[in-house]
């Protein structure tokens, strides 16, 4: 479901023709991540954005941000309003991504204004793309997070987004097989607590839509509100599933300490109104997910898993 490093950072690229050329640095690090299969769409990524901008009468009027898997260009439309055109590599994780915006019709969170799914492109509503919660004094971020994810909550989810039902039932058996090949630093029993937390919480997860991925990058400054959240994952099911993405981000400020882990959480919870027992649960279950994921996928910085042993000897 996501690490630190799938974060989208905007970053802004030094371009002449901004919604012809894609960023280098996207398209290296596609290409590093999907392999070949990404040449082809990253060829076709210029034309696909020319198409765009010419079907929905859109004049660009920057070079674009990238990130993870996605670049966006900062557009105005026939009106002259500012928006932002959105194309994203083609994956399972983005997939969810209109049919929740569509659902939060901006309460809350970025306002989808158009949507072509066949080339998995988002016009969205422009917000401030150079200020985020990252720099916010961390109360002030984490509070804000708790209150939009309580207010994004109160949707419900549409039926081609997923459940957290289906997330649950593959770990079951997903992490076993993982741990009996990776090797984790944790004894057995952690292994055992997770899948018990996905077999009880996962088949009693409750049918709200969840953003997934709202850490302190993912809201934004606004003009029709003071912040907004943007790029959510979309699932269905428990809000204490969420509690992770405020706990994975902004590591360098626990300090090692745990207490700090613990304190991060209770606020969390506190703001968004949810239950911290299973937001712990979900915590731990979802950084062992991960961990795994990491242990038997690439080598190298990808499968340091020293914040996961942080948090979960900080939640344990």
């Amino acid at each position: 479901m996501g690490f630190p490093s799938d974060r989208l950072s905007r970053r802004r690229t030094n371009v002449t023709r901004p919604y012809l050329t894609v960023p280098v640095g996207f398209a290296e690090e596609t290409e590093l991540r999907e392999g070949p299969a990404a040449r082809p769409w990253l060829a076709a990524l210029p034309v696909v954005l020319e198409e765009l901008c010419g079907e929905w009468e859109l004049a660009p009027q920057g070079p674009p941000w990238h990130g993870y898997v996605a670049v966006v260009v900062p557009v105005l439309d026939a009106m002259g309003t500012p928006a932002a055109l959105k194309v994203s590599w083609p994956g399972p994780d983005q997939a969810p991504e209109a049919p929740t915006l569509r659902a939060w019709d901006g309460a809350g969170a970025v306002r989808l204004l158009r949507h072509d799914a066949a080339r998995w492109a988002l016009l969205l509503e422009r917000l401030d793309g150079n200020r985020d919660l990252s720099a916010e004094p961390l109360d002030e971020a984490i509070g804000t997070i708790g209150s939009l994810l309580s207010r994004l909550h109160g949707a419900t989810g549409a039926d081609e987004i997923p459940h957290l039902r289906e997330t649950a039932a593959r770990w079951v058996d997903e992490i076993p097989a993982g741990w009996a090949a990776a090797h984790p630093p944790w004894p057995a029993a952690l292994r055992d607590e997770v899948v018990d937390t996905c077999h009880a919480l996962g088949r009693a997860a409750p049918d709200k839509l969840l953003h997934v991925d709202l850490h302190f990058d993912n809201v934004l400054a606004a003009e029709r509100e003071p912040w907004l959240a943007i790029d959510p994952k979309g699932l269905v099911g428990d809000p204490a599933f969420e509690s992770v993405a405020v706990l994975w981000n902004r590591v360098e400020e626990y300090g090692g300490d745990a207490r700090a882990v613990r304190r991060r959480l209770d606020q969390w919870c506190e703001a968004a109104g949810i239950d911290r027992a299973a937001a712990r649960a979900w915590a731990i279950a979802r950084i062992v997910e991960d961990a795994l994921d990491r242990l038997l996928g690439a080598a190298g910085d990808e499968n340091d898993v020293s914040t996961h042993q942080l948090l979960v000897a900080a939640l344990s």
